[in-house]
C-alpha cells in the first residue's frame, strides 16, 4: 500500500500535468469543440471540478473502520480508468455545462478543488472506509487514486484535444 505521501506526489503529479494543458491553451481554443461529439477542454475540466467535489464530500462525510485491505480496489480503477480505447459515460452529476468558461475563472474553481484534495490526503485516515453512492463503500485510499486515475485519463484527452485544436 501506498504512503500518504507516495500518494500525494503522485495526486500532484497528475493535476499539474493536467493543468499544463489547459494553462496553455487560449480563451477561445479552451472552448472550441475539436471534433463532434467531443467536450471542450473547458468541458472536461468543469467536469473534473464537479468529481472533486463530489470526492471532498465523500472524503470529509463520516467514515468507518475498514475491514478489507484499503487498497483492494485500486487495481480495479486503474483497469478501468488508463484502459484509453474505452469510452465511459459519466454520470449525469458531474456532466459539464454546454456554453463558453471563462478559463481563469474556472481554472481557478479547478486548483481550489485541488488544494482541498491535497489537504485530504496530508490529515485524513485514508485507510478509512466512507460512503460514495456511485463506488459503494470505497475507502478514502481508493477515492484519491480514482481522482489520479480520473485525471491522467483526462489529461489524456485534452492533450488529444489539444492536438486537435494545432491541426485544425
Amino acid at each position: 500500500m501506498k504512503t500518504a505521501n507516495e500518494l500525494y506526489l503522485e495526486f500532484k503529479a497528475a493535476t499539474d500535468a493536467y493543468l499544463d494543458k489547459v494553462a496553455a491553451l487560449s480563451q477561445a481554443k479552451i472552448n472550441t469543440v475539436p471534433f463532434e461529439g467531443s467536450w471542450t477542454a473547458a468541458q472536461v475540466t468543469e467536469h473534473l471540478s464537479k468529481s472533486d467535489n463530489a470526492m471532498i464530500a465523500a472524503l470529509n462525510g463520516p467514515v468507518q473502520p475498514t475491514n478489507r485491505p484499503p487498497d483492494a480496489g485500486v487495481a480495479k480503477l486503474q483497469e478501468i480508468f488508463l484502459d484509453f480505447s474505452t469510452k465511459l459515460p459519466a454520470p449525469e452529476f458531474i456532466i459539464p455545462a454546454e456554453g463558453n468558461f471563462d478559463k481563469d475563472s474556472l481554472i481557478s474553481t479547478f486548483k481550489a478543488g485541488r488544494e482541498q484534495l491535497g489537504e485530504a490526503i496530508k490529515t485524513l485516515d485514508l485507510t478509512a472506509t466512507c460512503h460514495m453512492p456511485i463506488f459503494g463503500k470505497p475507502t478514502r485510499l481508493e477515492l484519491i487514486t480514482f481522482v489520479i486515475f480520473h485525471t491522467l485519463r483526462h489529461t489524456n484527452q485534452v492533450k488529444k484535444i489539444c492536438e486537435k485544436l494545432v491541426a485544425a
